[in-house]
């Protein structure tokens, strides 16, 4: 049976020092993605952001190969495309900084679905990608 997962481990955030300004992050739904094996299937993840200042958001992937979502995981030699999404951010944009607006209480849902079918000449083993949420304010 082949497994696939996306692992979801970074998360950045960074400050200029001002005024107390204040963000958080909380609500995390799962910290990492795992795919069936199987073409079409889905995982996804979600959190809050919350900000009394103007803040930029980066998602970025380590394999991502286009602004709307079409990334891939791999096991080194090999690997299948999958398709991110984004709810929450004004573009849904991936690898773009966008500029978002002080908020009570936003929440971000990432989520992906297998394009490829790992069924077709693909052995099995440890595919993954990492996805990074970077946010500065």
């Amino acid at each position: 049976m082949k497994k696939l997962f996306l692992l979801i481990i970074a998360l950045s955030v960074s400050a200029i020092t001002e005024a107390a300004k204040y963000c958080s992050i909380d609500g995390f739904s799962n910290s990492e993605l795992r795919l069936a094996s199987y073409q079409r299937s889905q995982a996804a993840t979600s959190f809050n952001i919350s900000c009394d200042t103007s803040y930029s958001i980066l998602f970025n992937s380590q394999n991502l190969i286009s602004p709307d979502g079409m990334s891939y995981v791999s096991n080194g030699p090999y690997k299948l495309r999958t398709k991110l999404n984004l709810s929450g951010a004004n573009s849904g944009l991936w690898g773009v900084r966008l500029k978002q607006n002080p908020t009570q209480r936003q929440k971000y849902i990432v989520s992906v679905q297998l394009v490829d079918n790992p069924y077709n000449g693909v052995p099995a083993g440890h595919y993954q990608d990492q996805i990074s949420v970077d946010i500065d304010f």
